[in-house]
């Protein structure tokens, strides 16, 4: 049934060992993140050293992303993946042993997070791009709706036991369990299905070209595809204006609604829980939606829309109602764009745009800076009302200039349940006949 589209993809086992992976590095970033914030805090008390922790995991991966996906259409998927994890693994030790041998140095501490942010975000376009190879088209969207679900839940789950952990146990036996984790989920990696790297009889290999000629490459698919353009476009106004709300929150806490540290945590856990429902949501709910680009428009408009009253309010309830919904609407609008990017790509370059469109990701630290500028200069809300208001038109303006985005995309509904694999396999058939 259609409406149990997560289900089946939970019945195909590559999947669920590739979803495991997905889990065990969730965990692993959210663990690390609240071990090395506490560590940070304990030995020096400056908040500007604890904001490092989150910047040297996430600056990174703006340029880990490309790299990795090219390394990932050129060698292999699962193979980088396993990689990836192994260097997890290996460099969970090593911060253990730092933070054993060396309890007050916290220089050590960031270099490593960095080099731990470098294989987590070379990764991440390889296992997007692997599900593609591993699930039927039609199946697509709730593996990556499940995906985001996974991590959502494991980033909201990681710091939680986490923080309770570290009342019992030293830091660096956190980072000992973590590497236990990464090199179980090396040994879950699953292989590529047979036949997706096969070479078909009678045609020559693709010539390889280096490195920086495979990365232009694929900016050469973006650049010569309109929806690809606008999917990027869009995704680049949402990273930098839709979500900057969660920048300001510790002065909405403060200044807004004249509460402590405890309204602070609970400001910051609604919009994860509206990520996990939306998430949820998109799993059962992906196999109904005909045209995923108007609902990738339609949700992003409505992030940007709600994102006005958001800013404007001073009522804490319907604060915390619109923070959800803004969660939620954001995975719908994640969960379409890595779906029409994935679907409007050939395989063999799919990586490497989804590498490429990660360094979108460093537009949110750009937008959290105008937004603080604004703040700053006027008052909290309109740090807020002004990017959303702003983002809302520069959706609007691509959707007119995009008819392609307009009328949606590829229907999902309109694909077969065969993954990709048995177009290889019809290829070959053909060259032999």
């Amino acid at each position: 049934m259609q409406s149990f589209a997560a289900i089946n993809v939970l019945k195909n086992p590559v999947f669920r060992r590739l979803w495991f992976v997905t889990m065990a590095g969730g965990l692993s970033v959210g663990a690390t993140i609240t071990t090395l914030g506490w560590v940070v805090v304990e030995e020096s008390g400056s908040p500007f050293l604890v904001s490092l922790v989150l910047v040297s995991f996430m600056g990174p991966q703006l340029v880990a992303g490309p790299i990795g996906g090219v390394l990932a259409d050129r060698f292999g998927r699962p193979r980088l993946i396993r990689l990836g994890t192994a260097s997890r693994a290996v460099l969970a030790i090593v911060m253990a042993v730092s933070l054993f041998t060396l309890p007050h140095e916290l220089f050590p501490l960031f270099v490593i997070n960095t080099l731990r942010s470098v294989t987590t975000g070379a990764t991440i376009p390889s296992r997007r791009a692997f599900m593609a190879d591993i699930v039927p088209s039609r199946q697509l969207t709730s593996a990556l709706a499940l995906d985001e679900f996974a991590l959502t839940l494991m980033f909201i789950v990681g710091p939680v036991v986490t923080g309770s952990l570290l009342v019992f146990v030293e830091p660096g036996y956190i980072f000992l369990v973590l590497a236990v984790i990464s090199t179980i989920a090396v040994a879950v990696v699953p292989d590529a299905p047979e036949g997706i790297n096969a070479r078909v009889p009678g045609v020559a290999p693709p010539v390889r070209g280096s490195f920086v000629r495979e990365l232009f490459a694929g900016f050469g698919y973006i650049k010569r595809s309109r929806i690809l353009l606008a999917v990027t476009a869009i995704s680049l106004a949402a990273e930098m204006l839709a979500f900057n709300y969660m920048i300001l929150i510790p002065v909405f806490a403060k200044e807004v609604f004249n509460g402590g540290s405890e309204l602070l945590g609970v400001l910051n856990g609604t919009m994860p829980a509206g990520e996990l429902i939306g998430a949820a949501t998109m799993a059962v709910l992906a196999a109904r939606v005909i045209r995923p680009g108007r609902v990738l428009t339609i949700s992003i408009a409505m992030t940007f829309a709600i994102g006005i009253p958001l800013g404007a309010s001073s009522w804490l309830p319907l604060t915390l109602v619109l923070l959800a919904l803004i969660g939620g609407l954001g995975q719908a609008f994640f969960v379409m764009s890595s779906t029409m990017l994935l679907r409007e790509t050939p395989s063999e370059a799919r990586a490497r745009v989804l590498g490429l469109q990660q360094v979108t990701w460093g537009a949110g630290a750009l937008g959290g800076i105008v937004s603080g500028v604004i703040a700053s200069t006027f008052n909290p809300h309109l740090g807020i009302i002004i990017p959303s208001a702003l983002g809302l038109g520069i959706v609007l303006v691509i959707v007119v200039l995009s008819p392609e985005l307009r009328q949606g995309g590829r229907a999902i509904s309109s694909d077969d349940d065969t993954p990709e694999i048995a177009d290889s396999t019809m290829v070959t058939e053909q060259s032999s006949n």
